[in-house]
C-alpha cells in the first residue's frame, strides 16, 4: 500500500490518530526528505558541540542561526549520548514511529540493519521513498507485527508521547528486543503526576498546528516508568531528563541540560515534575510476556487511504468509526482531547461559547431535527461556512454581534454519524484573527442552563420521595 506493507487494521481509539494523518494529507507531496541532508546536519551538529566559542561558530554557519536548528542540535545530542558505548554496527534495529525516516537514515548511517515502522501511511510512502534501503512497515507500536527477540536495538525518537498508550508500546517495544538489546527513547516532553489533563489545553492553547489536527501530547510520567516499574527483574533502566522544570531533589547530580537519575531514588521526585524524557532500558533475560494482539480493527489501511484522496470527506468518513463517547457530547460542554485537534480552544471555553481557531468540528448522529442552529461572532469581520459531510451548507459574515447560523442534516440519514464544520472563510493575518466564538441560540441555551440548575433539585425530590 503506497509502496509500504501496512500491517494490521485501524481502531476505534485510534481516532486521534486517523484526524492527525488526515491533517497532515495535503502535505503528502512534500514530505520527502533528501538523504545527504541527515549526514550533512549531523556533521553541523558535531561541529557546533566541538567548538570552544559557540556564539562564533553561529555567526559564521546561517543554518545555526534557524529557528529548528536548536531542535535539531537537542535531537543529535540525545543520540550520541545514549548509543555511547553501544556499537550498532551490523545489529538489527527497529525504529518506531519512523516518520519520515530522519533517524532510521542516521542509525543506517552508522552501520545498522534498519527496520522502519510507522503509523501513518503517507509518512511511510515518504519515508520509503526518501530513503529505500531501509525495510519499511506500516503498523501499530501498541501491537507490533514482529516476533519476539527480533532485534538487537529498539530506538524511539520524540514518538512515545504521540502512541496513544505508552505502557503497551513500551511493552512491546522490549518484547521484540533480545535479551542484552537496549530500548532507547527519547524527547519526549511529560508532566507531573499531579497534573490532569487540562495542562494540555493551557498549552497548546495557542499552539495552531494541534488546533489544526496535530496530535501532540503531554503525558504523566508514570506513563513512561508504569511497565519499567512492574519489570525491573529483567531490565536494568537508565533515565535522563534532558529538561526539568520545578526545582529539583533527589539523589541525581547537580541539575544540567542532561541529568542521569536513580529510577528508584529518584521516581517519587520526578513524577512531581515536568520536563522531557531520554530512557536506555536494556533487556537482561527473555521478555515474560507474551505479544498483544489487535482486537477491534475496523478499518483496513487500503480503505483508509482511500479516504485521504478528499482529506475533507475522510473525516466524514472517520464519524462512522470513532467511540461512541466522541459522538453528541454537550455543547459546549466538558473540555476533551478529541476538541483541541478538531479546533476548539477548549482552555477558552465557557459555560455558554467555545472558541474556535479557522475551523472547528462537531461530531454527531442525526436525531429528529432537520436543521441545528448556532450563532457566532467574531472580533474582526469574518465570513464562516458550515458543512455538512464537508459540503457547503451556506456561507454566513459575521461580526462583534452575535449572528445567526443554520446547517440543514436532512440528507443525512436519521441515527447517523456526520461532521458539522464550522470554517473561517480566507487566510486571517494574525491568530488572533482566524478565531471566533460559537454558542447555542441564547433561547436554547437559557433553557438548557435553567435545566441543568433544576436537575440537582429534581434529584433530591426523587430520592426524598423515595
Amino acid at each position: 500500500m503506497l509502496g509500504v506493507p501496512f500491517l494490521g487494521a485501524f481502531e476505534p481509539a485510534d481516532a486521534l490518530g486517523l484526524i492527525e494523518i488526515v491533517a497532515n494529507a495535503p502535505n503528502r507531496g512534500s514530505l520527502r526528505l533528501e538523504p545527504d541532508t541527515v549526514a550533512r546536519l549531523d556533521a553541523l551538529c558535531a561541529s557546533y558541540h566541538a567548538a570552544p566559542d559557540k556564539e562564533a561558530f553561529r555567526a559564521a554557519h546561517a543554518e545555526t542561526q534557524a529557528w529548528w536548528f536548536g531542535h535539531r542540535y537537542a535531537e543529535w545530542r540525545a543520540v550520541e549520548t545514549l548509543l555511547e558505548g553501544l556499537d550498532i554496527a551490523g545489529a538489527a534495529v527497529l525504529d518506531i514511529g519512523a516518520g519520515q525516516g530522519f533517524d532510521a537514515w542516521r542509525l543506517a548511517l552508522r552501520g545498522a540493519r534498519v527496520t522502519a515502522l510507522e503509523f501513518s501511511p503517507i509518512v511511510a510512502e515518504a519515508g520509503a521513498q526518501s530513503f529505500p534501503e531501509l525495510r519499511w512497515i506500516g503498523g501499530f507500536a501498541h501491537a507490533l507485527p514482529f516476533r519476539n527477540a527480533s532485534f538487537d536495538h529498539v530506538f524511539i525518537n520524540a514518538a512515545l508521547h504521540h502512541m496513544r498508550d505508552l505502557p503497551a508500546t513500551i511493552a512491546e517495544a522490549l518484547r521484540v528486543l533480545r535479551p542484552g538489546g537496549c530500548l532507547i527513547t527519547s524527547g519526549d516532553p511529560f508532566r507531573a503526576d499531579t497534573t490532569g489533563p487540562a495542562l494540555e489545553f493551557d498549552v497548546f492553547d495557542r499552539h495552531e498546528a494541534v488546533l489544526l489536527g496535530i496530535n501532540e501530547q503531554i503525558p504523566p510520567l508514570s506513563d513512561f516508568l508504569l511497565t519499567i516499574e512492574r519489570n525491573r527483574a529483567v531490565l536494568a533502566p537508565e533515565i535522563f531528563t534532558q529538561v526539568l522544570h520545578g526545582g529539583r531533589s533527589g539523589s541525581g547530580p547537580a541539575l544540567e541540560e542532561w541529568t542521569a537519575w536513580d529510577l528508584d531514588a529518584d521516581a517519587p521526585m520526578l513524577k512531581a515534575r515536568a520536563g522531557s524524557l531520554a530512557m536506555r532500558i536494556r533487556l537482561t533475560a527473555p521478555w515474560p510476556h507474551p505479544r498483544a494482539l489487535q482486537r477491534e480493527g475496523v478499518l483496513p489501511p487500503a480503505t483508509f487511504v482511500g479516504w485521504l484522496r478528499d482529506p475533507a470527506r475522510a473525516v466524514a468518513e472517520i464519524a462512522r468509526i470513532i467511540p461512541r463517547a466522541m459522538l453528541d457530547t454537550p455543547f459546549p460542554g466538558a473540555p476533551a482531547k478529541f476538541d483541541l485537534i478538531n479546533g476548539w480552544r477548549v482552555a477558552r471555553s465557557t459555560a455558554t461559547t467555545r472558541t474556535a481557531y479557522r475551523r472547528a468540528r462537531l461530531f454527531r448522529s442525526r436525531g429528529a431535527e432537520p436543521r441545528l442552529r448556532f450563532e457566532a461572532r467574531s472580533n474582526q469581520p469574518a465570513r464562516i461556512t458550515l458543512l455538512v459531510n464537508a459540503v457547503p451548507a451556506g456561507t454566513t459574515p459575521i461580526g462583534a454581534d452575535w449572528t445567526a447560523l443554520e446547517a440543514d442534516i436532512s440528507a443525512v440519514p436519521p441515527g447517523e454519524p456526520f461532521v458539522l464544520e464550522f470554517q473561517r472563510e480566507g487566510e486571517p493575518p494574525d491568530f488572533d484573527a482566524g478565531c471566533f466564538e460559537v454558542r447555542l441560540p441564547a433561547a436554547r441555551a437559557a433553557l438548557g442552563a435553567r435545566l441543568r440548575d433544576l436537575l440537582p433539585r429534581r434529584l433530591r425530590r426523587l430520592a426524598g420521595m423515595a
